[in-house]
């Protein structure tokens, strides 16, 4: 049995002409999506964990109980401290201790709006039961929204706050030290 020779100059391809180059559509591009953008911004990792820990701090504020059982406060604390760490290790390309201080800045800013927003809504209810008992009025005004500007009118100085900050630390930088930490030190 013999091989076949197939040559590859049978028949020749056209070649484009300008015509035809300026009527095809060019090839569609796919825009980054959020996450996307956020990775490759340098401050975005920072700007997810702020975001992330805002809202499940104003979110979870709601759910802190009249008692302030210790328990309670923990769970939410840890439910924070774990939002805010994965959020900044997953949207930074490197596990260094600049990621490590964002998550801990951000974890801590946010479990003290928790705390501090839950704490004096509870606070704040009972006052103005009192107020509005007394015949004043004024205790009808007051709420959730004048609870969180306490919170962010006062500083973040509580033990609670710095541990779940630091347990958020550790989840962002947790693990080897990938190619993006190579490839960001070589850079600087």
């Amino acid at each position: 049995m013999a091989a076949r020779k197939t040559t590859s100059s049978a028949t020749p391809e056209p070649q484009p002409t300008p015509q035809t180059a300026a009527t095809t559509p060019p090839p569609m591009q796919q825009s980054p999506s959020v996450l996307g953008r956020l990775r490759d911004n340098r401050m975005g990792a920072v700007l997810g964990g702020l975001i992330v820990a805002l809202v499940v701090g104003a979110l979870l504020s709601i759910l802190v109980p009249d008692s302030q059982l210790l328990l309670a406060l923990v769970l939410l604390g840890l439910g924070e401290a774990a939002a805010v760490g994965f959020t900044v290790r997953y949207l930074s390309d490197c596990r260094g201790l600049r990621t490590q201080i964002s998550a801990f800045v951000l974890t801590a800013i946010g479990v003290h709006v928790l705390a501090t927003t839950g704490y004096v809504n509870q606070q704040i209810g009972d006052i103005g039961g009192i107020v509005g008992g007394l015949g004043g009025g004024v205790g009808s005004g007051l709420g959730w929204d004048d609870a969180l500007l306490t919170a962010l009118a006062t500083p973040a100085a509580s033990t609670g706050a710095v541990v779940c900050g630091l347990i958020a630390a550790i989840i962002a930088g947790w693990g080897p030290r990938g190619d993006g930490h190579a490839r960001s030190a070589d850079a600087a």
